[in-house]
């Protein structure tokens, strides 16, 4: 369904609602500030830029969450050695996915786990497998080790191409899925996931798998399920997820792995996953149960996301099929160009994607009142 600009407007009054809810929060007066149009107002965040490059949410945690945070802040903060509600966290992630305390291991944000899994399970004999483009601290991290590398380019329809990444597995030390991958937002479904683990684990049993399930949220359950089943099917296979994403909660780095205990402890041991603070332990926990607004958030983005796509076609510009919060865009041109040239209008968009980098650009999704202005400045410099 197409939505037009006018649409697109008159509804912007309903993806506010939750900044009105929460009017204590910088992350809306910021927005509001953004929308004025005074060249020297503060814009989201800081500095003046508008930013679409992290892949954060615009909207920040919903209001429960926020409040959940407001009613914490006492002095039991100045006692927090260890912090209060970090093992309440650990054991609501293990309610919610059904399995046991054991099969949770707790991370400050998804990127130490990603580290780990790569100083675990790689090391110059036992390569990692990966994509190109897809986010990369297990790349950087393979290059910092001096462990194998295989890079394997995403098919024409920018989604992964699993059966060169199952031939590539063999004998490789981890294979690093994610899915939804990031830059290209392309998803693969339950069945195609299963089939791909099971065709490593029968070809390559040592190898392990790593599935980067951190925007699994954005994603309509009727497109993709967690593939967290297999992780108790196959030892060697781990998921990972983040808090940093639908749920708004970058800035306080919560992450978490899912798998069997032995593989936990490996990650553990290979690398510092971080202490997560009380606060952000609690506003973890209060986030996973309200679930309706990962709901509202989900419907948001898809509304932004069909908005701006449409604005790139309408263009003459292919888009790769994202189901998340960022777009790739092949501009036919390189990203440095196109980044530079947003910034003129105090835009920052994503960062350099090999081996695409001289065609595509990421641009993350931000509020309607960010994507309304952005999709003009992008017609202004594309033309």
């Amino acid at each position: 369904m197409k939505i037009t600009r006018r649409g697109f407007v008159g509804s912007i009054g309903l993806g506010t609602a939750a900044g009105i809810l929460s009017n204590s929060n910088i992350f809306s007066r910021g927005a509001q500030a953004a929308t004025e149009g005074s060249g020297s107002a503060p814009k989201v965040y800081d500095g003046g830029i508008m930013q679409l490059t992290q892949n954060e949410s615009a909207r920040g945690p919903g209001p429960k969450t926020i409040q959940a945070l407001h009613d914490h802040i006492s002095k039991r903060l100045g006692r927090g050695y260890a912090p209060d509600h970090v093992d309440d966290l650990r054991i609501a992630l293990a309610q919610r996915h059904a399995v046991a305390n054991e099969a949770i291991v707790l991370a400050t944000g998804s990127g130490p786990l990603l580290q780990a899994g790569v100083r675990a399970f790689c090391t110059a004999d036992k390569a990692l497998v990966t994509v190109g483009p897809t986010y990369t601290t297990c790349e950087q991290t393979a290059r910092e080790i001096g462990a194998g590398l295989k890079v394997i380019r995403v098919n024409d329809a920018m989604a992964l191409d699993l059966d060169a990444m199952a031939a590539a597995a063999i004998g490789a030390g981890m294979v690093y899925l994610c899915n939804p991958n990031n830059p290209t937002g392309t998803v693969h479904s339950a069945v195609a996931i299963e089939s791909f683990v099971r065709q490593v684990m029968r070809d390559s049993p040592a190898t392990r798998i790593m599935i980067d399930e951190a925007y699994i949220d954005y994603v309509d359950p009727s497109v993709m399920q967690s593939a967290k089943l297999l992780a108790f099917e196959f030892a060697n296979v781990f998921i990972t997820r983040s808090f940093s994403k639908a749920h708004g909660m970058a800035g306080l780095r919560v992450g978490y792995a899912i798998g069997q205990e032995q593989t936990l402890k490996a990650l553990n041991s290979a690398w510092n996953l971080g202490d997560i603070n009380m606060l952000a332990a609690i506003a973890a926990i209060t986030s996973l149960n309200d679930t309706q607004h990962i709901v509202e958030e989900r419907e948001e983005n898809t509304s932004i996301r069909q908005f701006t796509v449409a604005a790139f076609h309408d263009m003459g510009f292919e888009v790769a099929e994202s189901y998340v919060n960022h777009i790739f865009v092949n501009l036919r041109r390189p990203a440095s160009e196109f980044r530079a040239a947003c910034l003129q209008h105090s835009i920052a968009v994503g960062r350099d994607f090999p081996p695409m980098e001289n065609t595509h650009c990421r641009i993350s999704l931000g509020s309607r009142e960010e994507m309304l202005t952005a999709v003009e400045v992008f017609r202004k410099v594309l033309a």
